[in-house]
């Protein structure tokens, strides 16, 4: 099979592939960019734009290349291929293109070719599911229809589009865009962790010969999700609700998150990094929405908890090591290969839960602390996916080793 031919056999191979190799770039982009080492203008403020491109570049690659490959397993339905998946793919690159070259294009260009992707996304994801009737996973369509609704405030706003809105919302639509889709991500996180974590623990701990099975009752599952989806939308109504009720919402969710993880033995997996990085995964969850409800209660609480400490623990704990957990697992078992680790992805999982904690602890320190602190995590989080790529590209450009023999 040509090499072309295999990438674009099933959709983890080419968007794994674009989101590791875009992540490491882009956050070394952005370091540079904040030194202004480009020289480029700045079309869009440098935070907004590293924050889009994270979650709407980066994160929205991984989605892809994941849903792409489960929900044809989860319906029976025929897998994008070929020039279909290409054309997706050249959608995301183009998108990419928009966004970084808006200085050449302008704005409005740029929000043009940058909603193409997700619309895409969305359009080929709902028709597999309503196709077969998958009602257990139409969530999935809510959560990239809200990606591409989160999409296009950003870009009302970064266009000039909405300056003839007025409204409680009309001046800070970015930012309304930006936490809807940090909380639609966390919502991806929270659905496949509740779903893969305590399976792949019992299964673990069986093999161990402990069949201690994970307490996974479904009041709890039903809390944490429906209470995520209701933290999403008292930040989206943030601009005309008490912060104080955000904030408790936060914490009471994000306890709920903790407890059930708590119930899931993740301590008994730690001789299998496939699955104890899961775990980490969702710890990062629940202490995210802590951070949250923290950060919004405010005086109301003896420690101040900035609001970017809150969303890194969100963005980079929860979301980017969620992401780093799942597409080395999907990448080995749908290549043909036992799931095992290859070892320098041992150093890149240390890298990855190295770069939240610093990122985390940088809004707290000042000076050349948080300078350190921030360059740090940017420099673990870069290299942790420089690694995945290095070691899974070669996996992800050729043929199932099963079927090579």
């Amino acid at each position: 099979m040509p090499q072309n031919s295999v990438l674009f056999s099933l959709g983890f191979r080419p968007f794994f592939l674009l989101a590791g190799a875009y992540s490491a770039l882009a956050v070394g982009a952005w370091a540079g960019w904040l030194g202004d080492l480009w020289g480029l203008p700045e079309v869009y403020p440098s935070g907004a734009l590293h924050a889009h491109e994270m979650m709407f570049g980066f994160a929205l690659a991984a989605i892809a290349g994941f849903l792409l490959t489960s929900v044809p397993q989860w319906t029976g339905a025929k897998p994008l291929r070929g020039w279909g998946l290409m054309a997706l793919a050249a959608s995301w690159l183009l998108g990419r293109v928009g966004v970084l070259a808006a200085g050449a294009v302008g704005p409005l260009a740029a929000m043009l070719m940058d909603m193409i992707y997700p619309i895409a996304l969305c359009a080929v994801i709902g028709a597999m599911l309503i196709g077969a009737r998958n009602r257990r996973n139409y969530g999935f369509i809510g959560l990239l229809a809200g990606a591409v609704l989160a999409n296009f405030c950003w870009h009302l706003e970064m266009s000039g589009l909405a300056d003839t809105i007025e409204g409680a919302y009309a001046d800070e639509l970015a930012g309304t865009g930006l936490k809807m889709m940090l909380n639609l991500l966390l919502i991806f996180v929270a659905i496949m962790g509740g779903r893969v974590i305590p399976m792949f623990s019992a299964n673990w701990m069986r093999r161990q010969g402990q069949d201690l099975a994970p307490r996974h009752p479904e009041w709890l599952k039903r809390l944490c999700i429906y209470g995520l989806i209701l933290v999403l939308v008292a930040e989206f109504l943030s601009p005309v609700l008490d912060d104080r009720i955000i904030g408790v919402l936060a914490v009471v969710v994000g306890l709920a998150y903790l407890y059930r993880l708590w119930g899931w033995n993740g301590y008994k997996t730690y001789g299998h990094s496939l699955v104890w990085i899961l775990h980490l995964a969702y710890f990062w969850l629940g202490l995210a929405l802590l951070l949250k409800g923290g950060h919004y209660l405010g005086p109301e609480i003896p420690i101040a908890i900035p609001d970017s400490a809150a969303r890194h623990a969100a963005a980079v704990g929860a979301v980017g090591t969620m992401i780093m957990a799942l597409m080395p697992r999907v990448s080995l078992g749908h290549t043909g290969r036992d799931l095992i680790l290859p070892r320098p992805m041992l150093l890149a999982y240390a890298l990855i839960l190295t770069a939240p904690f610093l990122r985390v602890a940088s809004p707290f320190l000042e000076g050349e602390m948080y300078e350190l602190t921030l360059m740090a995590s940017g420099l673990a989080w870069m290299a942790a996916y420089a690694l995945f790529v290095w070691c899974f590209a070669p996996m992800l450009l050729a043929a199932r080793v099963d079927i090579a023999k």
